[in-house]
């Protein structure tokens, strides 16, 4: 057992592999070295006098005082955070930029309106694209907009601003070389399908539901690398009907499927919305998604 009082990048270290349950996940996370992070686990363990975790074979697991340490070490982290949220508010020069999350698929539609949007916001706005959550309690955000109503940590504010819609398209060279007519046959095609689902439904078990009407050829995860094969004639897949409605390359094969589709909510902490600048981009964010409704249903073409 070692002495002295456990620091806060400690706490944050433990946090972030109970969280993960790896070394390597939480180091990634935190942007440190794997041996950093296991040293400094191992100072906090050395301070309890007792293990925090079992070594499992391909994971670390929180032993009974680890989980007890858990809520404690919640607690002082959203003090850290409300800290933090004072300090930036206090200090605010407005040239700070506004942390806004997203998956790849809202990134790029906010992406083609950013001129607007920063022109309405008057704001910096620094964009990150990551399906990982981005947790607002401890500020690696300011805003994050999710895909169906994700439950985040601390005391947050979240409101619906749109939905989006998912159609089957292939190139227009490409359907019209092989016959192919919107609500046509799509037996023996080619598909470029996402990756392997690990739950039913999703959009990639549907998708292999309707690829066995002929082959999976490829599966790509991000939803710009599909638009670019299905753009290059490679075969049929799943967009975004912003995405695939907006290219003139494209041709859509029948209506966006209801059960696919996909509501956003914009997500921050209570806090910031007493922020101008954060208030301005979440108020310049959900007018956009306003604006253009149909074509994130995919009601309205192009």
């Amino acid at each position: 057992m070692t002495t002295g009082e456990p620091n806060w990048d400690d706490i944050r270290i433990f946090l972030a592999v109970a969280r993960t349950g790896s070394l390597t996940e939480a180091a990634r996370h935190l942007q440190l070295s794997q041996p950093t992070v296991g040293r400094r686990l191992r100072v906090l363990e050395g301070q309890a006098g007792a293990r925090l975790f079992d070594r499992l074979p391909n994971r670390l697991q929180l032993t009974a005082l680890g989980q007890a340490l858990v809520e404690s070490a919640g607690s002082m982290e959203a003090g850290a955070g409300a800290l933090a949220r004072r300090l930036r508010q206090s200090a605010a020069t407005g040239q700070e930029p506004v942390q806004v999350t997203a998956t790849s698929s809202v990134s790029l539609f906010v992406t083609t309106h950013l001129q607007g949007l920063l022109a309405e916001s008057g704001r910096v706005i620094a964009l990150g694209n990551s399906r990982a959550q981005a947790n607002l309690a401890r500020r690696e955000a300011d805003i994050a907009l999710r895909m169906r109503r994700t439950p985040e940590e601390g005391d947050l504010a979240a409101r619906r601003i749109g939905r989006i819609g998912f159609a089957l398209y292939a190139a227009r060279s490409y359907a019209q070389h092989h016959g192919l007519t919107p609500d046509g046959s799509l037996a023996g095609l080619p598909f470029i399908g996402l990756p392997k689902p690990e739950r039913s439904p999703s959009q990639s078990a549907w998708l292999d539901g309707v690829a066995r009407q002929g082959t999976i050829l490829c599966r790509l995860g991000e939803v710009f690398l599909r638009h670019r094969a299905v753009a290059d004639g490679l075969g049929v897949s799943l967009l975004p009907c912003f995405l695939g409605d907006a290219d003139d390359r494209l041709l859509r094969l029948g209506e966006p499927v209801p059960e696919l589709a996909e509501e956003v909510y914009l997500m921050l902490h209570a806090e910031l919305r007493r922020d101008p600048g954060v208030r301005a981009v979440a108020e310049a964010l959900a007018g956009l998604f306003r604006r253009e409704r149909g074509a994130l249903d995919g009601t309205r073409r192009g």
